[in-house]
């Protein structure tokens, strides 16, 4: 299915049956990323009464529990609620339609001269190109192996962090979908602080930029290889588990 559409006074084409999913899978194995915990998502069949939920035991049909934190097992989407004391969720306000997204693919650096958001490589502002007219941003770190369906953070290196002047240069650019397939945008113990989150939703002491109260981080994305860098159309597939982030499934669709 192909739709010509205008997109920044141009006119492109987006083929709708070719999705690009982001998502990490949270599988009942525990081959999924965890980030702040130390255990893995948990699934077990549903017991109530009589009722086993699962065919393999006697039950009569699958019937799953599911224990998991969304911020930590895998791809989320998070909202400005995460650091609200009221905790709106991320589903307030949020755009449903197709927004027009940018893919960048980054390598950080061990050492620059902009500034730290804590301690790991650097993703720098020079690095990011930022096409005009968009309105999300799809960053992928390099190098891009698989490791990131799976890792636990906890076990790793530091991840990348955007520098504050990268983090600065995204708000300037009016981008108000940021996605990153790392496991925050701040460091995993920053002292509580969240300065990156800060940053994005334009906080000035505990009150955020009312111009960006509706804008959304996603972490824990993984973009595959065959995902190019350049222009998309986003659907980000946020679900409908209220909260201040929620499980999400991003979909890129190629502009040509």
């Amino acid at each position: 299915m192909i739709a010509q559409l205008q997109l920044d006074g141009k006119t492109c084409r987006v083929d709708l049956c070719a999705a690009i999913c982001l998502a990490i899978p949270l599988r009942t194995d525990g081959e999924h990323p965890r980030f702040f915990v130390d255990e893995p998502a948990r699934f077990s069949a549903l017991q109530s009464g009589g009722f086993c939920g699962r065919v393999a035991t006697g039950g009569s049909c699958n019937v799953e529990r599911v224990d998991f934190v969304p911020h930590c097992h895998g791809t989320h989407t998070e909202g400005v609620g995460h650091i609200l004391d009221d905790a709106r969720p991320v589903q307030s306000g949020l755009d449903r339609g197709l927004l027009p997204a940018a893919v960048v693919s980054v390598t950080a650096v061990e050492q620059s001269t902009e500034t730290a958001a804590g301690i790991g490589p650097v993703i720098t502002a020079e690095s990011l190109a930022l096409p005009a007219g968009i309105r999300a941003l799809v960053i992928r770190t390099l190098p891009n192996d698989e490791s990131k369906c799976s890792r636990d953070y906890a076990q790793q290196p530091p991840y990348p962090l955007l520098s504050t002047e990268a983090m600065a240069k995204i708000v300037d650019a009016g981008i108000e979908h940021l996605l990153i397939d790392t496991p925050s945008v701040d460091a995993a113990d920053d002292g509580g602080l969240l300065r990156q989150h800060r940053r994005f939703w334009g906080f000035r002491g505990e009150k955020p930029d009312p111009a960006r109260a509706n804008c959304t981080i996603t972490e824990m994305i993984y973009v595959p290889d065959h995902c190019c860098d350049g222009l998309y159309l986003l659907a980000l597939g946020v679900s409908a588990i209220e909260g201040d982030a929620s499980p999400s499934a991003p979909l890129l669709f190629p502009i040509t």
